[in-house]
């Protein structure tokens, strides 16, 4: 005989498609969570960055394939992995105070009158206030900023700056150090003079070298592209006798730029008159040196003239010599003489006179 099916109890049925249904739910769900997940792994890397990849701690990738250029990348999310971004192309910059003097408070200023003086104690307080002591055992206050890019993006990351996620400063702190350090080392080998008026861009580019050493033999991938001196004071107990040194200076400078100037310009004047009285005495050697060589031209002609004929040379020279004569009278007398006879009397200019000036 054939067996005879049991009946199933409807809620057990019910219960059976609900659970079948929650998995293929979850089924999905899980699905969907892992791919979340795994595009979560997805990062960008901006133009100005380079990344790494830690996978467990450790730098993922071989040779050039560890460190991440911009773009997009994928990596395993948390808490299999760790993206570390490091700024290589941007300038970045760090400053220092910490030889600069304490900032007293400014008085109120009165309408119309000069700013006050700022109240200062009657000496440095070491501890309170940072300085620097130069070459000729003065003291300076004085502010710093340098600027600077990774060239070594690895060295800088773990072997320099890269401590954990809560400790991103720590490379900003050690160079801010190292400035401290080579600005000490810098200014002592200048005066006073050089550090606060003569030789500041000397100063500044010692501290850049002495910087640019200290970072190279620290190995933390750090270029110096430049060291800005912001702001250089003498102790403020003294910086009015500073200032009167330096107005003094001043006005010395501005004479002897004067007195240069008016050497200069009376030099220039003398060599002027110079050079006109010789051109005008060379005009005037050339017009002599004319003259002369006409007048011997003129002679010798004439010489030969009166060797052929000398009474008609002679009676033209004299005709000559009376017309150019007669040319320069100024007055003419005629008076009797003793005798009854009619004197003439001329009165002869020492100038002599063109011949078409005569009346």
């Amino acid at each position: 005989m054939p067996e005879r099916s049991t009946p199933q109890n409807p809620g057990y049925e019910a219960l059976s498609d609900a659970l079948s249904v929650s998995f293929r739910v979850l089924r999905w769900v899980m699905v969907l969570l892992l791919a979340a997940y795994l595009l979560s792994g997805i990062f960008i890397v901006g133009q100005n960055e380079n990344a790494f990849v830690l996978v467990f701690g450790k730098i993922a990738g071989l040779g050039a394939d560890r460190v991440k250029g911009p773009g997009l990348h994928w990596t395993f999310p948390r808490p299999i992995a760790e993206v570390v971004r490091i700024p290589v192309a941007r300038v970045q910059s760090v400053e220092t105070t910490t030889f600069w003097h304490k900032e007293a408070p400014k008085p109120p200023t009165m309408p119309g009158g000069p700013p006050p003086p700022l109240p200062v104690g009657p000496s440095i307080r070491p501890g309170e206030e940072g300085y620097t002591l130069t070459g000729d055992a003065n003291l300076l206050h004085s502010k710093w900023a340098v600027r600077y890019t990774i060239d070594d993006p690895e060295a800088y990351a773990f072997h320099f700056r890269y401590n954990g996620p809560a400790d991103d400063r720590v490379g900003e702190d050690v160079i801010a150090r190292e400035l401290d350090h080579a600005i000490v080392m810098a200014t002592a080998r200048f005066t006073i003079d050089q550090a606060l008026r003569t030789d500041i861009e000397a100063v500044r580019e010692a501290v850049a070298s002495e910087l640019q050493k200290r970072m190279e033999a620290l190995g933390v991938g750090v270029k110096i592209e430049g060291v800005d001196l912001l702001d250089v004071s003498p102790p403020l107990q003294v910086i009015d006798a500073f200032n009167q040194v330096v107005a003094a200076e001043n006005e010395r400078s501005e004479k002897i730029s004067a007195a240069r100037g008016y050497a200069a310009r009376t030099l220039n004047e003398a060599q002027g008159q110079a050079a006109k009285l010789i051109a005008e005495g060379q005009t005037y050697a050339q017009r002599v040196v004319s003259e002369v060589s006409a007048d011997a031209d003129y002679f010798n002609k004439v010489c030969e003239q009166y060797v052929k004929d000398p009474d008609v040379i002679g009676r033209t020279l004299l005709q000559d010599t009376l017309r150019r004569t007669l040319a320069n009278v100024e007055k003419d007398l005629v008076s009797p003489d003793s005798k009854g006879q009619f004197e003439l009397r001329l009165q002869i200019s020492r100038e002599q006179k063109k011949i078409g000036e005569t009346k």
